[in-house]
């Protein structure tokens, strides 16, 4: 029998359920490409699940009628939405972006706001996710998915891509507070089980993490578990891109970086042109990785590249106290060219004339590796010469 008790509780669980944001979030079909550019300019979907059926959604610039679409084509996720394929098949559900010209890919609003780089599927309003689907052949584009709309809502925003392929663009994904606009902003990203390949235009990254051009005091958490990175110029690319006192703190665990050119590279700072990158700071912890065969021809070589900063330009000097700290646990590192693993405080121009960039610090903390020891080379500057105070440290526990 039924005491008034046990129907307050009754009753009080049955509100907290219909006040969880699981439970009033709308759950949206859609069934192919006009029904989802209908949902994404539509207000009433803010915080939905749009689920998509089965199909390639081919994205256009233009509709039926030869007007424009809003966003000139790109998917822009509303606030709060969540987009989600065929849970259990990532390749059910294909976002082909193919048709999409350059011109879909502005890097400035029409009132000539910075947006920085563009991609076909742009995410950073509130909570956003995809899940279970997969995303291709933004190849006009500079990546096909992006976190641009990160600038529209400041402060923070939360990012997740559950079994996602990203493939034939210049970039997979780019995770980035880009620009001054974005300055004291965080992202909070979470990558699980997911596929970067073949992203071999220009460019050519798998996935791009960092606090770029004019960023001041930004941050990025960034967790990716359980993924694979293949067949393009670099799998993984981390790096504060004339930044300042930015910071991104990754974990990477589990993850395949192969058959790249390198597997991973992580740059504390990059500074080019007049712009000075200082006092950024890099943590990564990585577990149960591996990097294997990453053997490509162009650009760096190599494992895992870690860097405390890059000058790359005589016009002015950049790149002083950032840091860098990498702690790897039980990481395959092998067959790679040029080297495994490769450590360098600082690297300069040929024949650099610029101030010399300072004090920038590298520690690399290796716990078993296995038992086929890897190629390193560790420097404190390159070329090698004055030190000017940049470190590279390797230490094994």
């Amino acid at each position: 029998m039924s005491t008034p008790a046990a129907a307050h509780a009754k009753a009080f669980g049955l509100l907290i359920l219909m006040l969880s944001p699981c439970a009033m979030a709308q759950v949206v079909p859609i069934a192919d490409v006009e029904a989802l550019y209908s949902a994404l300019d539509n207000p009433a979907y803010d915080g939905a699940t749009l689920v998509l059926a089965p199909n390639t959604y081919h994205l256009s610039r233009k509709d039926a009628y030869d007007v424009d679409r809003k966003n000139l084509g790109r998917i822009e996720l509303r606030r709060d939405m969540t987009l989600r394929g065929v849970v259990g098949d990532q390749s059910a559900v294909i976002i082909n972006a193919y048709a999409l010209p350059q011109d879909s890919y502005p890097q400035t609003t029409k009132d000539l706001v910075a947006t920085g780089p563009n991609a076909a599927i742009r995410m950073g309003l509130g909570r956003n996710s995809l899940e279970w689907l997969t995303v291709q052949d933004a190849w006009k584009g500079q990546a096909n998915i992006d976190t641009g709309l990160q600038k529209l809502d400041p402060g923070s925003t939360t990012i997740r891509l559950d079994h996602v392929s990203s493939t034939g663009s210049a970039r997979g994904l780019n995770a980035l507070n880009f620009g001054p606009e974005t300055s004291g902003q965080h992202i909070d990203m979470e990558i699980l089980n997911s596929e970067f390949y073949d992203n071999d235009i220009g460019q050519a990254q798998g996935v791009r993490i960092g606090n770029f051009q004019g960023a001041v005091g930004s941050s990025i958490t960034i967790r990716i578990s359980g993924s694979h990175f293949w067949n393009q110029g670099v799998g993984c690319l981390v790096v504060n891109n004339n930044a300042v006192s930015s910071k991104v703190t990754m974990e990477s665990l589990g993850n395949r970086y192969d058959h790249n050119t390198a597997g991973m590279i992580v740059m504390g700072a990059f500074s080019s042109n007049s712009t000075r990158a200082n006092g950024n700071t890099i943590a990564l912890e990585i577990r149960g990785d591996s990097y294997v065969e990453n053997t490509g021809s162009v650009g760096d070589r190599g494992g895992l590249i870690v860097m405390g900063t890059e000058l790359a330009s005589n016009a002015v000097a950049g790149g002083e106290n950032n840091t860098v700290n990498v702690k790897m646990r039980d990481t395959l590192t092998l067959d790679n060219i040029n080297a495994d693993l490769i450590a360098t405080g600082a690297r300069f121009l040929m024949g650099q004339s610029a101030t010399p960039t300072r004090n920038n610090k590298v520690t690399v903390e290796v716990k078993s590796f296995g038992t086929r020891r890897p190629v390193e080379q560790v420097n404190d500057v390159l070329p090698i010469g004055t030190k000017y105070g940049n470190t590279a440290k390797l230490v094994r526990n």
